[in-house]
């Protein structure tokens, strides 16, 4: 009987030590729930098809418009879950709503058949990067923390170097 005790007490502490280590997780060398993790990972997932949507974006093409706009539709209601009610409204400004939204922009570009340019591709990385601000909010309550996840959700999506891409392809 001692010896069985013996060999489950190794057992039970690895157990409990691979317990207390899937609670928190750490990303951007920051430790946070892994809720707060899966909601970064489904962000991030998101963020990458609004990438690569308006990477593929030819003002010639309808298909690659109406890819953008639920892109950012997607985005609009993954990001908003967590976000309280100010966020919520300037995440809906900055995606749709607003005269100066991707949406907007892509409709106008896409309207007029422009090409992406660099201004055009500049007007849409300054929405684009307030839009992932706003989505590190609800993950952290310290600034410092935020700026980390931030940085480290920008080198992940390698959004500064898929925005500079952007209408290559036509």
């Amino acid at each position: 009987m001692k010896k069985k005790i013996y060999w489950l007490i190794p057992f039970l502490i690895f157990g409990l030590f691979l317990t207390g280590c899937s609670r928190n997780k750490v990303y951007g060398t920051v430790v946070i729930s892994s809720d707060k993790y899966d909601q970064v990972q489904n962000d991030k997932k998101s963020i990458n098809r609004l990438l690569k949507a308006l990477e593929r974006f030819d003002s010639e093409k309808p298909k690659t418009a109406s890819r953008i706009y639920s892109a950012i539709d997607q985005l609009n209601e993954q990001g908003r879950k967590k976000m309280n009610k100010t966020d919520r409204k300037q995440l809906q400004g900055l995606l749709i709503d607003n005269k100066n939204s991707i949406k907007h922009i892509i409709m106008n570009a896409y309207q007029h058949h422009y090409g992406f340019d660099d201004d055009l591709s500049g007007s849409v990385s300054t929405p684009f990067f307030k839009v992932v601000r706003l989505l590190v909010n609800p993950i952290t309550k310290q600034e410092a923390n935020r700026k980390k996840v931030y940085n480290q959700l920008i080198k992940d999506t390698n959004a500064q170097q898929k925005l500079n891409n952007v209408g290559t392809t036509q």
